[in-house]
Parts: structure tokens; sequence; C-alpha cells
């Protein structure tokens, strides 16, 4: 099974052990991605989002919402999308975790 987690909200939000606790036990259950946009772009500058990748999540991020944010060098680890690649994405039949 596919596991989309979409996160809009930054990295010091409640939300964040949520979100980590949550992508350890989908990983054991199929293949997770996190997509990050909006305020969740920050993520791609913090060394604590390594622990996502070690988990063996796949972390991609709004290239639109980071360049509107002024980041310029995302981690290693975070690959560069879009909100159109992420409706396709939505489209393959994955089960849709959204936190904002």
């Amino acid at each position: 099974m596919k596991f989309l987690l979409i996160v809009t909200s930054n990295p010091f939000a409640k939300d964040y052990s949520t979100i980590l606790n949550l992508t350890r036990e989908l990983v054991k259950r199929g293949e997770v991605i996190l997509f990050f946009s909006g305020n969740g772009v920050y993520y791609t500058v913090r060394p604590e989002a390594r622990q996502f990748h070690e988990l063996g999540a796949r972390l991609l991020y709004c290239s639109h919402s980071a360049h509107q944010r002024g980041i310029e060098n995302p981690l290693p680890f975070f690959e560069s999308s879009s909100t159109y690649n992420l409706s396709r994405m939505m489209q393959e039949g994955m089960k849709v975790i959204s936190f904002n």
C-alpha cells in the first residue's frame, strides 16, 4: 500500500512528533511519501528531517513554496517537486493524510 502525507505546517508545530510516529508505523505497511508545501518546506533545511529519510520515507517538496520562502539549498535527501505532481500522485490510489 502507498501512503501520502501532505505537510503544510512548519517543523515547530505540534504535528512534528505525530508525523514522525505515523511515518515510523506506515513504512512497516508500505511505501510512504511525505510532500512538504507552504510552511512545510521549512522541513527541507531542518537537520531533524533526516529522521524521516532514515525511516525509509521518500521526501518531496514544492519548489515554488521553497522559492517563495527563500529556501535555496534543501538537504540532499529531499526531492524537488510541484503541486502538479502532488495532484498526479493523489490520483494513484494512495491513502492521503494532510497536516496543516
